[in-house]
């Protein structure tokens, strides 16, 4: 029972601050880090525009693949977006085509990649046979204001083909992630389902990493006024704190969270 985690949070620069959680006879084992460029706290009345980018590196435990993430909450300090003025393309039109080549440029909002590997769900030992490499890119598109499409593109050989070609661009539907303000934080929750975590008859998908490049976008309305789709309105004490909360089920007990903490400076 493992899934294939897939999420989306942080971007760009070269330093930043890592930080890991190892649960002691826990499911999985993460490390996780996010990356702001530029990293300027910006005000409500002065955001400041920034890319950012998000690694994560999960590990299982007593000898097993990554258990199954039901779900990736990542809460950011001080960071705002506004989809609702930038081109979308919505989860249906995606699922309908099987492919994302027909939505809008201006809706890729991120993109990045995942390592993962597709193993049988009967055996979940890392040593078991017949497992299959699973490496795809990963695009994320705005779909209006809160919202943001997931979706994995898989070419039938190279370094980001799935299962030896087994799995194509489309045989993984797109799912969808929300944003929320809570508070000064920014919280993207990304259920991952079932269809994403168990892609073909038997198998079962265990994340090993993920990274996502968040761009920095602005368009300029009608009006004049320029707006921005991620954006800095705080840091705290020269600082932007985060974390990242990752939930997983194993058979019918209770879901398990844990959760990863760390800073950035920031100016």
């Amino acid at each position: 029972m493992r899934r294939i985690v897939v999420v989306a949070t942080a971007v760009a620069v070269l330093v930043a601050a890592a930080s890991a959680f190892a649960a002691t006879g826990g499911l999985n084992s993460y490390t996780a880090s996010m990356k702001f460029s530029p990293n300027k706290a910006g005000s409500g009345k002065a955001p400041s525009a920034l890319a950012y980018t998000q690694k994560y590196v999960a590990g299982g435990t007593n000898g097993n693949r990554t258990a199954p993430l039901t779900d990736i909450k990542t809460k950011t300090y001080g960071l705002v977006t506004d989809g609702k003025d930038f081109p979308t393309c919505s989860v249906a039109k995606i699922e309908q085509a099987g492919t994302d080549a027909g939505c809008p440029k201006g809706a890729l909002v991120a993109t990045g990649s995942i390592t993962a590997t597709l193993g049988l769900a009967t055996d979940q030992s890392s040593s078991a046979p017949g497992q299959l490499s699973c490496n795809p890119s990963l695009h994320a598109w705005n779909a209006g204001q809160g919202k943001v499409v997931f979706f994995f593109i898989a070419p039938a050989t190279g370094p980001h083909a799935c299962a030896g070609g087994a799995l194509t661009t489309g045989g993984i539907q797109p799912f969808v992630g929300t944003f929320k303000t809570v508070g000064k934080n920014l919280v993207l929750d990304t259920p991952i389902p079932q269809k994403v975590s168990f892609p073909l008859p038997g198998y079962e998908g265990s994340l090993t990493s993920e990274t996502l490049n968040w761009k920095k976008l602005s368009t300029r309305l009608k009006n004049g006024k320029t707006v921005r789709y991620s954006a800095s309105v705080a840091c705290k004490g020269g600082k932007r704190p985060y974390s990242v909360q990752f939930t997983a089920q194993v058979g019918a007990g209770s879901p398990v969270s844990q959760t990863v903490t760390g800073t950035q400076k920031c100016s």
